[in-house]
C-alpha cells in the first residue's frame, strides 16, 4: 500500500520534470518577419527554427544558454531561469537593424550584365582568374607537358582551391556582415578575420553557401562560432 502511495506522489513530479524540458517562448519585434528566426540553445548544441507569428518551442534546463539570431535582427541571448517553465510564453525581445544610408544610393538591375548587352554569349560559363590560368596550363602539345612536369599545374590546382575560399570570406562578410559576426555571434573584433577562414574550412558550410540556404547558414554559423571561441579560449589556457 506504502509503494503504491509513494508512486502516485512522484508520478506528478515525472510529469513536471518532463513538462520542464520544454521552453516555450515568443519573439517580439518591430519587425514583421518573426518566422524562421534560429534559436540555439548553446549549451545542449541543439537548434530549433521559430514559426508564423514568432513562437517556438525548444528543449531546454535552468542555466542553458539561448541565442537568437536573424539577418534582420540584432542577436539577443538569454539563460533560462526555473519560473520560465511555469509561464505559458517567455516573451523575447529582438531589436529590428535599421541600415541608414545617405547621400548615395545603389540600385541594382538585375536585368543588365554582360549577356543582356551582348559582350558574351548567353549561358557561356564564366571563370574565375585562377580557373582560367588553370585552363591554359592543362592545355595539350608540350605545353601542358611541361606544365605537368614543372609543377606548375598542381601549383595552379592549389592557387583555385585558395581563390574559392577567400571568395566565400568575401561573400559571408556581404551576406551577414561583420556587425553580425561581432555583435550575434559574439566573436571579438580581432577575432573576425581568424574566424573567417575557420568557417571556410568547414565542409557543411561551403555546401549550404553554394546552394544559397541562409537559414541553414545562420544555424551552422552558430555552431561554428561556439567551437571557434572555445578552441581560443583552450589556446589561450595552453599558451599557444
Amino acid at each position: 500500500m506504502s509503494r503504491k502511495i509513494l508512486l502516485l506522489f512522484l508520478f506528478p513530479l515525472f510529469l513536471w520534470s518532463q513538462n520542464d524540458s520544454i521552453f516555450k517562448g515568443r519573439i517580439v519585434s518591430e519587425s514583421d518577419f518573426l518566422d524562421e528566426i534560429h534559436i540555439v540553445n548553446v549549451s545542449e548544441d541543439i537548434g530549433v527554427v521559430s514559426e508564423r507569428g514568432g513562437y517556438f518551442k525548444i528543449k531546454a534546463k535552468v542555466n542553458d544558454t539561448l541565442m537568437f539570431s536573424a539577418v534582420y535582427l540584432k542577436g539577443y541571448q538569454r539563460v533560462v531561469i526555473a519560473s520560465d517553465f511555469a509561464k505559458d510564453l517567455v516573451l523575447i525581445p529582438m531589436e529590428a537593424i535599421v541600415n541608414q544610408l545617405s547621400e548615395v544610393t545603389l540600385i541594382e538591375y538585375k536585368n543588365i550584365n554582360p549577356e543582356s548587352l551582348g559582350i558574351v554569349p548567353k549561358g557561356q560559363k564564366r571563370y574565375t582568374p585562377a580557373e582560367r590560368k588553370l585552363m591554359a596550363a592543362g592545355g595539350f602539345g608540350l605545353h601542358s607537358l611541361l606544365n605537368a612536369i614543372s609543377g606548375r599545374t598542381k601549383m595552379l590546382e592549389k592557387e583555385l582551391v585558395v581563390e574559392k575560399k577567400e571568395m566565400l570570406q568575401e561573400k559571408t562578410i556581404d551576406v551577414f556582415q561583420k556587425e553580425y559576426i561581432v555583435n550575434t555571434l559574439k566573436i571579438p573584433e580581432d577575432y573576425v578575420e581568424g574566424f573567417l577562414f575557420y568557417v571556410v574550412e568547414d565542409d557543411r558550410y561551403i555546401a549550404v553557401m553554394k546552394d544559397d540556404d541562409k537559414a541553414m547558414a545562420i544555424f551552422i554559423l552558430g555552431q561554428l562560432a561556439s567551437e571557434y571561441i572555445a578552441l581560443k579560449e583552450l589556446n589561450k589556457k595552453e599558451g599557444k
